[in-house]
């Protein structure tokens, strides 16, 4: 998107950066030019869920009922905004798809995601920042197991792996504010494990399996 302002637009999530996916294998985006297609894409031809394996689908406007594969960027970008809540699933839809057939969600846009879009249309391109060229590089490493430790009810403290990088979530209303290890914040998450991670992107790494510490028990998820 061309703009014929100098407003510069900041990331979606917090500093402009590029983060790394879990579920698609390929780097989602922070970039409002990569979001804003996604979201016409889940508008028209549309986007679906397979929940079993979390692989994104996308519509085939040619053949009702059927679906193929998301590429991979797509897929991913489609999980972070899920994850932060800016799309949400719909109902399930019966999709052939790769020579099968089974149930898929729908993904849908949530109006306040559209205005949000729509806003965007005369803002420029950012620009690329010393700190997403850094997390570029580091897209391709994991953080391996990912601690979220529950202290009190709405809190918890996030330790990513052995990086030495983390930050804290805090309940705030029906969602989770997110916040990196210095208290910025840096987004919303639908629950503690997206809340893990979205830090996990925030800092550049792709995520790995979430640990949930909660009055003495762990649940492995």
């Amino acid at each position: 998107m061309t703009g014929h302002t100098s407003t510069v637009q900041g990331a979606l999530f917090g500093e402009p950066v590029t983060v790394a996916s879990d579920g698609q294998g390929a780097a989602a985006t922070q970039d409002p030019r990569e979001v804003a297609r996604i979201v016409a894409t889940a508008q028209e031809p549309g986007f679906l869920l397979i929940e079993r394996t979390g692989q994104v689908l996308r519509t085939d406007p040619a053949r009702p009922g059927c679906a193929e594969t998301a590429a991979r960027l797509d897929g991913a970008t489609v999980l972070q905004l899920l994850d932060t809540g800016h799309l949400r699933l719909g109902g399930t839809h019966h999709v052939h798809h790769n020579g099968s057939e089974g149930p898929a969600r729908s993904v849908l846009v949530p109006k306040a995601t559209r205005d949000m879009v729509a806003r965007w249309d005369h803002l420029r391109p950012i620009p690329e920042t010393a700190r997403a060229l850094e997390q570029t590089n580091n897209r391709q490493r994991s953080t391996g197991v990912i601690g979220v430790d529950v202290v009190q009810p709405g809190k918890a403290l996030v330790v990513l792996g052995n990086t030495g990088a983390g930050g804290t979530v805090l309940r705030d209303g029906n969602r989770y504010r997110v916040e990196n290890d210095h208290g910025t914040h840096i987004g919303h998450a639908s629950s503690y494990r997206a809340a893990a991670r979205l830090l996990a992107r925030y800092h550049g790494y792709t995520p790995g399996p979430v640990e949930i510490e909660h009055e003495h028990h762990t649940h492995r998820r």
